[in-house]
Order: C-alpha cells, then structure tokens, then sequence
C-alpha cells in the first residue's frame, strides 16, 4: 500500500495536530451493504525525542467485515542539521458494511510519550446493495478476485510486484477457479511469476488465496491504469467469467544526467566480453567465437545490447542472442549472451571492443556507467601457429591428417585417430587429489584421537585465579545464545504471541551488543558497516523499519511477521560468524 502523501491529505476528514502528533482519518462517501471501501489513518509525529507507546487502536468494527489491511512509514528530513524530521505511519484498513443504515464509527486512538490523542467519531450512512451481480447471488458462486501491487510508485521499466488474489466464504470455491488471463497493453508488459495456488489464508477476515503473481514493467511514464485480470470459475451447468478490480500506478521519469550511452536498462547488471575457445590460438583468418555476456536483474526484455564496434582488423558477423532469465518476487534475474563469429584480418594483439553500456540502478536512483566492455587477442599467423608447435604435435597432426584423407583398405582408418597427449585428464587427477585428500584425513584423525587419550590420563592442573580473571574469563567463554532465540521466536510466531515476539527480538538485540561490547545502537550500527560492511548495515536498518511498522499496527499480519522472522534468521545469521 503505497499512495502519495497529497492524495491521502486531499480524502482526509477530521485531521487533529497537537502540537509534534497528527492523527487523521479519511472521509468515507456513502458506502452500500457488502461493498468494500478504504479506510485511511495517518499519524505525523515529529521531534527527535517522541516515541510512539503504543499501537493504533480502532474503534468497534464488529459491523464490518475487515476484507485486509496495510501500513506504511515514511522519514521526511526537514532539517538535517537541526534534526526536525517527520515519522509519518499511513494505516489503510479494506472495510464491508454488514448492514445498511447510519453507522456509528468511533474515535482512533494512539499514546505518544504518555499522552493519549484521538480522532473525532463520525457517522457512516450505508445504503442498501440495489445491484446483486449473479456471482454473489449464490453461496456456489460467493468468489471475488483482487489485484493487489506492494509499490505503486515506479520508475519507467522498473517491475512492479502484483498478486492476483481470490476472496471467498466458501473454501469448495478455490478449487473452482482456473484459466487466469491478462490483456495485453501498449505501456506495460506483464509477465507471470507463478500460477500456483497458495494455502488458504484467513487471519484478515474473508478467506483468501493466492492464485498468481505476476511482474509488470511499465514501458511509459505517467499514471497507468492496469486493466483487469480475469479466471473462470466453474459451477454445476457452466463457467463464470469473473474479473478483478482495475489498479493506477505512478510512473516516474528516469531522473536528468542520463549516459549517452544508456540502454533503456533498468536494474542491477553487470557486462563481460569471453573469448569462449580460449584453449585455441587465434589465427588470422580463422573463425573465432566471441560473447558478450550482460547478467544481473532487470528489465531484460527490454533493453538494447551494446553492438560490436566495427575495425579493419577484424570483420564479424550477425550474433546468436540467448535468453536465459527466471521470474521471481524480487524480480527478474539471469543473463543474455550475444555469441559473434569474428574472423581477425592481422596478427599481433587486436582488441575487440563493445559500445558502452549504462543502466540506472533504481534502488541507489542513480546512473551506473559500465564503459565499453572489450577483449584482447593475441592473434598468429598460420606459420607462427606451426612453429609454436612441438615435434610430437606435428608428429600428430600429420598421422591424423592422413589417417583421415588416405583410404586403406585393410584398417578402417577412422578409427586409429591419434588423441594429443599434451591435454591433462582432470578427472584422473582429481580423483587422485581426493583419495590422498582422504588418507591423510585419516591418518590426521587417527593420530588426535592418540593424543586425546594421552591427555586424559595427564592430571589436571587448577590454576588459581583472582576474581576479576573469572570475570573476564567468563565474559570471553559467554556468548549470545543465538540458536535458543531462534527457537524461542519460532516458538512465540507459531503460537502467535507477537507481543513477546517483538520484546525476545529485542532481548536478541540486546544480547548482541553485549557480546560485541557495545553500549548504544549508533555504536552497533558503526560496528556493523566497519565489520560487516554496507550491504549488512542496509539489512538490520530495513529489518527495524519492518518491525517498527509491524510492532505498532493495529492488526498483524502472519506473513509479515514470517517475513520478518526469516529476516532475523538470515541478517543474526550473517552478525553471528
């Protein structure tokens, strides 16, 4: 759930500011009887020292039917020498009216350092559903679908994440639904991810289900309207055609500074120019196989390949492009190699240069300029080919040259082929490597094991220290205890106490800086990035993101939670060792 800050300012009714907390709630225009609309809630609090106590708590909602719900929280720095800065947490909450008639929706609620602020209650007229559509008629046919995109605002080419999702009461219906179909448009590209069907879901109200993610590349700027996905449910006597709900993206404009030789490439990538038959010499006039190859992650099915720069010292040919990418959530990662036939016209060293290539790199919004990617070979004329040779590669060369032209008509010739002897059989040698890799092992293992029983029969000396050496030799023998916080969280996530979920985590925390001797988090994190580099500390920031978010919402949700959860494990993971 990602909406810009202006249209959610513009739906807002009530907006309360006491003096560093805003708390609003959108304005909810006539709904009908189980029809869904959304629900808003925005919480501005800024100054360095204010701290939100505890989670958004709603009103009754017992008259309602909570279809989902999602959060968000955005940093605005207004000032980053004076450190004014705005944490704003945007709650959205999918609602159905049970019942028509004048509703009455009461205050929201939220405690910030010890005092309490609330909307204003407001009444909701829902009138009744005049249109029934034939698929809610009936209890067979009670199914809806539900395009849902986790970020919204995107830069042109840049996938986004969409889940194709199937509500309904009756758990007999899931197994209906098939035959999932999406519309071609001119300005986005869609490709599936997976078609399989998740498990039923049913902590958010209706029960649901996964039955697609796909990835969309939006191929134009601006707002995009996404038309609606459509599967077939399958009753007693005929199919149902059933559609999802349409969904608006945003867009954005590749920032200015754009590489002259940018190739509409949109990711993460990386470019490299092999010589694939290395073991060969190049000779003049004589085919050579060159690829370039471009792996990564990204929008692979639209981007231009840098073309081979023409020379007199070489001529080429039209190259074999081959596709190898995988569809993920993450995105769409793998390589395309351009395989050329380049036949060198002199000898000496020529370089085979690419034009240059550029991509923007949307997670750091920047330009990254990879240059012109090239190779050098070291090419020989056919007589310094010959002389480079050995006797016995002559020898070689010339039995099999006519042992292959030469007709006999006693020995089938063909087959007394002489193999070159210079060529190592790497499975001999590692095979060998392996078996005394093995026996010294042994002899190793055999040999502490002797050891171990000499010692044991040693006595034992008792040094006898001061207290403060026990302490200290206490402190270097302790340690954090990782694996029984794992299962402890495994534990609490499973029984869903996400309460004590949320305070074990810290004590994990805790527990950490501890072993490490650090006395604050901004230690912690310094200790991070100088140890574990940049790529760990932007891990263990996103992962306190998640939980801040998560921590205080009013509703949680299990697969955030095992998202998170599996976060902890990988990132504890990687601090620990």
């Amino acid at each position: 759930m990602k909406k810009s800050i202006s249209y959610i300012t513009f739906l807002l009714m009530s907006v309360y500011s006491y003096g560093q907390v805003t708390l609003a709630i959108s304005e909810v225009k006539e709904p009908k009887v189980n029809q869904r609309f959304n629900l808003t809630v925005l919480l501005e609090i800024s100054g360095e020292n204010m701290e939100q106590e505890t989670p958004l708590r709603m009103p009754d909602l017992s008259k309602f039917e909570v279809i989902g719900s999602a959060s968000e929280q955005n940093t605005i720095v207004l000032d980053a020498k004076k450190g004014d800065v705005i944490n704003q947490m945007v709650y959205q909450w999918v609602l159905t009216p049970k019942q028509a008639g004048k509703i009455k929706f009461g205050s929201v609620l939220v405690t910030v350092n010890g005092k309490i602020y609330k909307t204003e209650p407001f009444d909701i007229n829902v009138k009744e559903n005049e249109k029934k559509s034939d698929v809610a008629a009936t209890t067979d046919n009670d199914i809806y679908l539900n395009l849902e995109i986790q970020d919204r605002s995107v830069f042109k080419n840049e996938p986004a994440i969409a889940v194709l999702r199937a509500y309904s009461r009756n758990y007999g219906n899931f197994r209906k639904v098939s035959n999932i179909k999406y519309s071609q448009q001119k300005n986005i590209k869609i490709k599936p991810i997976s078609l399989a069907k998740s498990e039923i879901e049913t902590g958010s109200g209706t029960p649901s289900q996964v039955i697609g993610v796909f990835m969309i590349f939006p191929t134009e700027e601006g707002n995009i309207d996404i038309n609606p996905l459509s599967a077939m449910v399958a009753t007693s006597s005929k199919e149902n055609k059933i559609s999802s709900n349409r969904v608006k993206i945003n867009v954005k404009k590749l920032p200015a500074g754009m590489p002259l030789d940018f190739k509409n490439a949109v990711g993460k990538f990386n470019a490299v120019v092999t010589h694939t038959n290395a073991t060969e010499i190049p000779e003049v006039e004589k085919p050579v196989n060159i690829s370039l190859r471009i792996s990564g992650a990204g929008n692979f099915g639209s981007l231009h390949l840098p073309k081979l720069i023409s020379s007199d010292n070489y001529i080429s040919f039209v190259p074999k492009i081959s596709t190898n990418t995988t569809a993920n959530r993450n995105g769409l990662s793998g390589e395309v190699i351009a395989d050329y036939i380049v036949v060198p016209k002199k000898s000496g060293l020529v370089t085979i240069s690419f034009e240059g290539f550029s991509f923007f790199d949307p997670a750091a919004k920047k330009y990254v300029d990879l240059g012109g990617p090239s190779v050098v070979l070291n090419v020989k004329t056919h007589a310094e080919v010959v002389d480079a040779k050995s006797t016995i590669e002559k020898v070689n060369e010339y039995t099999n040259t006519v042992l292959e032209t030469v007709n006999t008509p006693v020995l089938a010739t063909h087959n007394l082929k002489i193999k070159n002897k210079d060529r190592i059989n790497w499975k001999i040698v590692m095979g060998n490597l392996a078996l005394l890799t093995g026996v010294l092992a042994l002899f190793l293992m055999v040999k502490k094991r002797i050891r171990n029983q000499k010692l044991k029969t040693l006595p034992v000396r008792r040094n006898i220290t001061s207290v403060a050496q026990t302490e200290e030799m206490i402190r270097n023998q302790w340690s954090p205890h990782f694996e029984e916080h794992l299962e402890y969280l495994d534990k609490l996530n499973a029984e869903k106490n996400y309460d004590t979920f949320f305070s074990s985590y810290e004590e994990l925390k805790s527990d950490t800086k501890r072993f490490y001797k650090l006395q604050t988090e901004t230690d912690f994190k310094k200790w991070l990035e100088e140890r574990k580099g940049a790529q760990i500390l932007e891990q263990y920031r996103a992962l306190s993101e998640k939980i801040q978010i998560e921590k205080f919402a009013p509703f949680h949700s299990e697969d955030e939670i095992e998202i998170i959860l599996n976060s902890v494990k990988t990132l504890y993971a990687e601090i620990i060792k």
